[in-house]
């Protein structure tokens, strides 16, 4: 992995923006399944009960969903889930001016938790700890729309105009949320390179903004467990866990500086 290492970070020591971007193996080590693997959500629970078209049809879906974030499952706003080393390690590298922004996959916020600004982070899917109307689009915390649900609100709807309520993710059936795709490419836009963390590339239309910044000639590295879509077009692939690779990656990164 030496090899490996030194490549990677000789590449993103000169490259004065990196765009990180982050799948579901940065927050694995924070105790969150990925939804594919072995293990994932997939194999606990029925993937069509997550489509926009169930969810807006029946109660029962929508209930059992409140009632799963009112005991603290699906990494939401009463989740004991917490940032590890890896999301650690990208706040040190904004905070050390070399950041053009991050773009996540993720749904879970551990990159704010772990102190990235909002403005800095583009949620490709959404956040669970987010709540908006259906109808009129108010937002609220997912905390505070939970104090509905302990109130006797088995199926909230909004105050305001009586539509549905859900969190900000984004479900089977619904479009990624243009302002965050639009964050997406400006961070994009403005980077030298693109450092990859936890990531298949293999799901679309999310995986295509790494691959732009490659497009425009900077170079993409990779930090993952297995093979991922991207790797012929990786100039560095470093095989191992985020929380293990990324604070020694970022430390080289920023002593080179």
């Amino acid at each position: 992995m030496t090899d490996a290492f030194d490549h990677a970070a000789r590449l993103l020591a000169d490259a004065p923006r990196i765009l990180v971007f982050t799948g579901a193996g940065i927050s694995t080590e924070s105790g969150i399944p990925d939804f594919r693997g072995p293990d994932g959500l997939w194999t606990k629970v029925d993937p069509d009960d997550f489509t926009i078209q169930r969810y807006r049809a029946n109660r029962e879906v929508r209930v059992a969903r409140w009632k799963m974030h009112q005991q603290g499952a699906l990494w939401g706003a009463r989740s004991s889930v917490r940032p590890n080393r890896a999301h650690e390690a990208v706040v040190e590298l904004w905070r050390g001016g070399r950041m053009s922004g991050c773009v996540t996959q993720n749904i879970d916020g551990l990159h704010q938790a772990a102190g990235l600004p909002d403005d800095q982070v583009a949620e490709l899917h959404g956040n669970i700890r987010k709540v908006h109307c259906l109808g009129c689009g108010a937002r609220w915390e997912t905390e505070e729309v939970l104090r509905w649900v302990d109130a006797g609100e088995e199926d909230p709807s909004c105050p305001h105009c009586g539509g549905l309520v859900k969190t900000t993710t984004v479900m089977f059936g619904e479009y990624l949320p243009l302002d965050q795709v639009q964050r997406a490419e400006r961070f994009a836009a403005e980077a030298d390179a693109v450092l990859v963390v936890g990531s298949t590339l293999s799901v679309y239309p999310a995986a295509q903004i790494p691959l732009d910044v490659v497009r425009r000639g900077g170079p993409m590295v990779i930090v993952n467990l297995g093979p991922t879509d991207g790797d012929r077009l990786a100039a560095a692939r470093i095989e191992g866990k985020a929380g293990d690779v990324l604070p020694r990656l970022v430390d080289a990164i920023l002593s080179s500086s």
